[in-house]
């Protein structure tokens, strides 16, 4: 509608203003009969500028070249009420064609009349329709709405447009968008939110991130100062055994893993021992062997020293490697363990239960709603308390409800 109207503007009209006399009258009853014929005759005059007949005189006598129904089409009559006077309309986009249209009609229509009420060429009987006012091109309107309109308009339609949208997605889109969603399903705080980083690069490169960009860096120390501080809060944490936390998302992709490597770097630079336990669940040939270091606070990786403790195990030697075996995990100030997709995986129920609390993983997008309801119940029935909600690999938008894109 926005660009119909805009486009209209282009369209002029042009008027000529008609008088239709009345029949030679003496006396004052004659008079009053005599202007009460015209008005009636004028209701029927307006009928015949849809005539094909009329505009065909009109094209024939300006040379037109358009049919006659063309020309029909942009003509339009009325009667000025209480008068015997009528208004001939014509609208064309250029407005001195509008006016040489609409004179035109006022030259032929009395022609046209005469013909019609068979008085044509009587000396008596003098013209039945005379022009009283010509079309001017000067004085001809644009048509349709000013610009200043069609903007406020198309202004309003875009709000209602965005308005239906954000509704649509509240009421219809499973997929998990905002803070509030993730607040109100988990029923718990977001304690942190990693943002999306080319520094990760496709191996999710949690050290190179670290290096290349102070955004992700400053997220992971908040993230680990928030939970942390959540964590001595717990009534179950011994000060004399590290605490351990499971983190955990629904489906691989989701991006447990840097959540995981993320935090462990973030202590190590806070000047904490941190210890990551990596599960080789999937590998069933590493359930019935010795647990096997991967790293250590004196490993270097990439020519260079990674602080964290880093050891991979399977799920069966999980409990023994976190409380005994390995005297590095128990010189750490905090133990984590990177759980399988809880939704993929039996092993990741089975590392939730050698946790002492648990941090959820959230990918806003790739998460669905019911996908988080299911996580969240899960670790409901398990008993394990959540220090918190991590939104990994996110954008937050500036709204009131924190959207992510």
């Amino acid at each position: 509608m926005t660009v119909y109207h805009v486009d209209a503007g282009n369209d002029y009209t042009a008027s000529t203003e008609l008088f239709l006399r009345a029949p030679d009258v003496k006396t004052s009853v004659g008079a009053y009969q005599g202007d009460l014929f015209s008005r009636q005759r004028a209701q029927t005059y307006v009928k015949m500028f849809h005539s094909d007949d009329l505009a065909q005189m009109v094209v024939d006598k300006l040379g037109l070249s358009i049919t006659a129904q063309e020309l029909a089409s942009k003509v339009s009559a009325t009667t000025v009420k209480n008068t015997v006077l009528i208004v001939v309309s014509v609208t064309d986009g250029n407005a001195q064609h509008a006016a040489n249209i609409a004179n035109g009609y006022g030259q032929v229509l009395p022609t046209y009349v005469a013909k019609l009420e068979n008085v044509v060429g009587d000396p008596k009987v003098g013209p039945l329709v005379q022009v009283v006012t010509k079309a001017n091109p000067a004085s001809a309107t644009a048509s349709g709405y000013p610009m200043s309109m069609v903007l406020f308009a198309a202004v309003i339609m875009a709000l209602l447009v965005a308005t239906g949208i954000i509704w649509f997605l509240d009421r219809f889109d499973t997929r998990v968008r905002s803070r509030r969603q993730v607040e109100e399903i988990t029923g718990c705080d977001v304690v942190g939110k990693l943002p999306k980083t080319r520094a990760l690069g496709s191996n999710c490169n949690v050290l190179q991130a670290f290096d290349e960009s102070e955004e992700f860096k400053q997220a992971a120390l908040r993230l680990s100062l928030n939970v942390e501080s959540v964590l001595h809060r717990l009534p179950r944490i011994k000060a004399e055994i590290p605490p351990v936390v499971a983190v955990v998302a629904g489906h691989r992709g989701d991006g447990s893993t840097v959540a995981t490597r993320a935090l462990a770097r973030a202590f190590a630079e806070r000047g904490r021992a941190a210890g990551v336990v990596s599960l080789d669940a999937p590998n069933r040939e590493l359930e019935e062997a010795e647990p096997v270091v991967a790293g250590s606070a004196l490993a270097e990786k990439d020519n260079r020293i990674d602080p964290v403790t880093t050891v991979s195990c399977s799920t069966a030697a999980l409990t023994a490697e976190i409380r005994g075996r390995d005297a590095q995990l128990l010189e750490s100030d905090v133990i984590l363990i990177d759980t399988p997709a809880f939704h993929e995986s039996i092993e990741a129920q089975l590392a939730l239960c050698a946790a002492d609390a648990v941090v959820l993983v959230v990918r806003p997008i790739a998460n669905t709603t019911l996908s988080l309801y299911r996580l969240v119940a899960a670790v409901k029935a398990l008993d394990m308390p959540v220090l918190g909600v991590v939104v990994n690999l996110a954008t937050e938008s500036a709204t009131v409800e924190g959207f992510y894109l």
